[in-house]
């Protein structure tokens, strides 16, 4: 197993074979589904200093002396919002990422998504290789090797992010996606905060508005349907966490990203997520407030997601 982790992006399609993971409710990793996220482009003198952006109430020097002496002596640590940012990437990189994806996906969930912000920092690690992405993971954060993503994940109890970077996987929207909805909707079920994190990974970002894009998490759906093994949203919605982290871990993931890109096309997800969250205790599946805001039955909107699923037609 070690070594199909290390070799991931060579074998990408086998992964989507393998069985899901064990389940731990405190982790929330990047799963096996692949996904093409948008290039990194090149930078002629990146300034990683120019990008700090620092909140008066956040006590960054209390992680960075937590960390810094975990981390290479070469690591560039940057301030940005809520987060440290401890890259074991090159410059350029690094730059990109703080830019786009962290700054993109913190300024929809802020803009659009969550009415409580979170209240603590949040350090995000990134590593370019497996072995000390693993190192790191197991012998600083105490995760145990069994539960530990080929791409990242987010530790809930200690509020800290570690990403295996991966230029095509988009784990990095994925993963500060979980560090707001984590604040704003800590009831949120799993299909929903795995379903708009994955719609995160790979993106469109125009007017403000971060809209989700066609990704290879599609994949699996496409073999679902193949093997005669698809399952409509109403099971998906009503899973418990060891059935969404179980061994169709990789189809939920899509039937959720796909739901979410559907919604898109008519109501925006946000306004979902705000009524769902606002109304959770009326029905915690969602499947209520589903039906409501898109003004149909749950057997209309599956029978129209398949459908919307099906008109793509490209690979990747």
């Amino acid at each position: 197993m070690k070594l199909i982790n290390k070799y991931i992006p060579i074998l990408f399609f086998l992964i989507l074979l393998l069985p899901g993971c064990t389940i731990n409710k405190d982790i929330k990793k990047d799963s096996d589904a692949v996904t093409f996220n948008n290039p990194v482009s090149e930078i002629t003198e990146p300034h990683l200093d120019l990008l700090e952006e620092v909140y008066d109430n956040m006590d960054y020097d209390k992680i960075i002396l937590k960390y810094k002496e975990k981390v290479s002596s070469s690591v560039t640590i940057t301030r940005f919002r809520n987060y440290v940012i401890f890259p074991d990437l090159d410059e350029n990189t690094t730059y990109n990422l703080i830019d786009k994806d962290i700054r993109n996906t913190s300024d929809e969930m802020t803009r659009n998504y969550v009415s409580r912000l979170p209240e603590s920092v949040t350090p995000v690690f990134l590593f370019k290789d497996y072995d000390t992405y693993e190192n790191f993971s197991v012998n600083t954060i105490g995760l145990e090797s069994d539960d530990l993503s080929p791409f990242g994940f987010y530790k809930i109890s200690k509020n800290v992010i570690v990403i295996r970077y991966i230029s095509w996987k988009g784990s990095t929207s994925h993963e500060i996606t979980h560090s707001y909805t984590r604040f704003d909707f800590p009831d949120m079920p799993s299909w929903f905060d795995e379903g708009l994190a994955s719609l995160h990974e790979k993106y469109v970002y125009k007017d403000d508005v971060m809209k989700g894009d066609f990704s290879w998490r599609i994949v699996a759906l496409r073999r679902a349907f193949r093997e005669n093994t698809y399952t409509g949203i109403k099971t998906m919605m009503e899973t418990n966490d060891n059935e969404l982290y179980g061994k169709r871990s990789s189809f939920y993931y899509a039937q959720s990203r796909y739901l979410l890109m559907y919604m898109q096309q008519t109501v925006s997800p946000n306004k979902y997520y705000k009524l769902f969250r606002d109304t959770y205790d009326d029905d915690n599946t969602g499947i209520t407030q589903l039906e409501k805001i898109m003004n149909k039955s749950i057997k209309e909107i599956d029978k129209e997601l398949i459908e919307y699923i099906n008109s793509f037609t490209q690979e990747r």
